[in-house]
């Protein structure tokens, strides 16, 4: 019986021992699967730690990126701001400076219209001043005619008193005198004139009135000249009524007085006719020196203005190229604008799906995190209950090896 209890106990403790080994194996191998494993979940959780890393830094520079792309979109608004502004400026300049050439456009037709108002002014001016030269020309000659006329006039009239005197002196004298006066006569030269006379008195008288006439009338016709050069008809009429009074009577002294006297005013006439011809000729030559004047000042502003709008018009087009080399800008600026647009949309966009797959492989990493830990804390879990099975089965062994050990001493003093 105690060989039976001896036996029995050893059948339970290599029972036992099968059995804790087969759980030892099954622990181990358990422990081994759960190393096993946690193996891979920190080689998977340091690829996760370095995807993070890497998508951390992709963030940051991506935000860089996004920064730089934000200020570079920034001050190509600006940029695009300041040159609507400029060519609204320029615009306001253009706009400024084609009314100014449309001022002095019309400043240059006017002056234009002036200019050919005061040339044909002065081409009247000039004919006026040619007419002026030829009546003065005409007076002057018309003046020597007049003298000519009124020193034969006053011979005539000289010849005239001597033969009225000598006409006198024959009916009057006694043929002594007669002699006496002949003499007289052949010393001054008139021998032959007073024989004459003395023959024919009265024809003589005729002839010289005629011809005294005919020196009058003569006389008369620069007047008439003068008279219709002037406007003067006055003067005309006033010689024709003086020319019929000397007509009427050449023979009575008061008549030659009156005579005189209308030629002298006539004379004085001519002569303040004359002299209102140069005052007029002066007028006009001063009024021509002032045309000219302001014809010249009229060449330099249309020439200053000629330049000026030259270089109005170079400016204009210095603008109008500024202006396309802007607009040419400002539409590569939006054509740029517009890709740095469609990149950064394309960047959120990538940022959001990396932004998504960062948070996924967050969500991801903070699963195996805990699955981690869960395992870890099973691993602790089942290394404590090894511990206490192990701890079990070796107290049991050793109560096993004790009760044995008992039961062989019974049956050492049993035998």
């Amino acid at each position: 019986r105690a060989e039976q209890q001896r036996n029995e106990a050893l059948l339970n403790v290599e029972e036992l021992t099968r059995a804790f080994k087969k759980y030892k194996d099954k622990i181990t191998e358990k422990l081994e699967k759960v190393k096993a494993e946690e193996v891979v979940l920190r080689k998977r959780l340091i690829n996760c730690e370095k995807e993070k890393e890497k998508l951390n830094e992709k963030c940051v520079s991506y935000r860089k990126d996004l920064d730089i792309l934000e200020e570079q979109l920034r001050q190509l608004k600006e940029d695009n701001h300041s040159t609507k502004e400029e060519i609204k400026t320029l615009q306001a300049k253009n706009m400024e400076i084609v009314s100014i050439l449309t001022q002095s456009d019309q400043k240059i037709i006017e002056l234009e219209s002036e200019l050919s108002e005061k040339e044909i002014v002065l081409k009247e001016k000039n004919a006026l001043i040619s007419e002026n030269a030829e009546l003065r020309a005409l007076t002057a000659q018309q003046h020597n005619r007049l003298k000519f006329c009124h020193q034969e006039i006053e011979d005539s009239r000289e010849e005239l008193n001597i033969l009225e005197i000598i006409i006198s002196q024959l009916s009057l004298s006694t043929p002594e005198e007669l002699h006496h006066l002949k003499k007289q006569l052949s010393s001054s030269s008139t021998k032959e004139a007073l024989s004459e006379s003395c023959e024919s008195n009265k024809p003589l008288i005729a002839d010289l009135s005629i011809t005294l006439a005919m020196k009058e009338a003569e006389i008369q016709k620069p007047h008439a000249n003068l008279s219709f050069c002037n406007g003067a008809e006055r003067l005309s009429n006033d010689g024709e009524g003086e020319e019929n009074s000397r007509l009427c009577g050449l023979e009575t002294e008061p008549v030659k007085l009156i005579r005189s006297r209308g030629e002298r005013r006539k004379f004085q006439q001519l002569e303040l006719i004359s002299k209102q011809f140069e005052k007029e000729r002066r007028r006009l030559q001063k009024e021509i020196e002032e045309l000219r004047t302001k014809l010249t000042k009229a060449d330099d502003e249309n020439s200053s203005l000629k330049t000026s709008m030259a270089q109005r018009a170079s400016q204009f087009q210095v603008i109008q190229e500024d202006l396309l080399k802007k607009a040419s800008k400002t539409s590569s600026l939006e054509r740029e604008i517009t890709k740095k647009s469609s990149q950064l949309s394309a960047l959120e966009k990538q940022m959001e799906e990396k932004a998504i797959a960062y948070a996924a492989a967050a969500a991801r990493n903070t699963e195996l995190e805990q699955e981690l830990m869960g395992k870890n804390r099973r691993i602790q879990d089942l290394e404590t209950t090894i511990s206490e099975e192990y701890a079990q089965l070796t107290s049991a062994f050793e109560k096993a090896k004790l009760v044995h050990l008992e039961q062989h001493k019974e049956m050492e003093k049993q035998i």
